[in-house]
């Protein structure tokens, strides 16, 4: 079993560079679709992993499909913890919801990040803060 996998968008992209030992997927800008259809039958995803990191819906203008694709990310991973970023709520409420219900749904954490985000609301403000978030994603569930 793999240590680690994190996929998605520049958030993922940031918390990947704090976790060097960890596989990434991310490419920064994507949206759950254009990752979908890009990475989804990437063989790193279906890998089994102790710890994988999720930062998706950020990018996703629509979100008619957000919920079902991301869903059907969640389905292609195997990980003992998966924990998901969430997208800011001051800029993006729905999609956070739709977030959180998909991680509600499997069982995941979810990890909001806004005490750390900079000027544009959405992103940490520097690499000690995406240090400081990897810290919390890779941190055990407590039982």
């Amino acid at each position: 079993m793999l240590e680690c996998l994190v996929i998605g968008d520049s958030i993922a992209s940031g918390i990947a560079q704090s976790r060097k030992k960890c596989v990434e997927i991310a490419e920064v800008g994507i949206d759950s679709t254009k990752w979908s259809k890009k990475f989804s039958l990437d063989s790193r995803v279906s890998s089994p992993y102790k710890v994988v990191v999720i930062s998706l819906g950020t990018n996703d203008w629509k979100i008619d499909n957000l919920s079902n694709n991301l869903a059907d990310i969640r389905d292609k991973i195997k990980g003992e913890m998966v924990v998901w970023i969430l997208p800011s709520w001051t800029i993006k409420p729905e999609q956070r919801k739709r977030v959180e219900l998909v991680a509600s749904r499997y069982g995941d954490r979810t990890l909001d990040i806004s005490n750390k985000v900079g000027y544009d609301a959405v992103h940490p403000k520097d690499m000690s803060a995406y240090s400081e978030i990897a810290d919390q994603a890779f941190r055990p569930r407590l039982k």
